[in-house]
């Protein structure tokens, strides 16, 4: 299982998802799974900052690599 505490707010990384998608942006914040609502999935995730200005939450399970670049 992938840490994403070790990545919040470290800077630039880049995210492979499970279909082979790559996502390159700033680390934002980590958001544990006691965080969530009920109508979210119970689970930790990270948001990442794109060079758009997009913000993107990616769940650890949606996540097949992290590295900061």
């Amino acid at each position: 299982m992938i840490n994403l505490w070790q990545y919040e707010y470290c800077g630039k990384i880049m995210i492979v998802d499970i279909d082979g998608n790559e996502f390159i942006g700033e680390a934002q914040e980590v958001t544990d799974d006691e965080e969530r609502s009920e109508l979210e999935k119970p689970e930790i995730g990270i948001t990442i900052s794109t060079e758009e200005g997009n913000l993107i939450e990616f769940y650890v399970s949606e996540i097949k690599s992290i590295k900061k670049i």
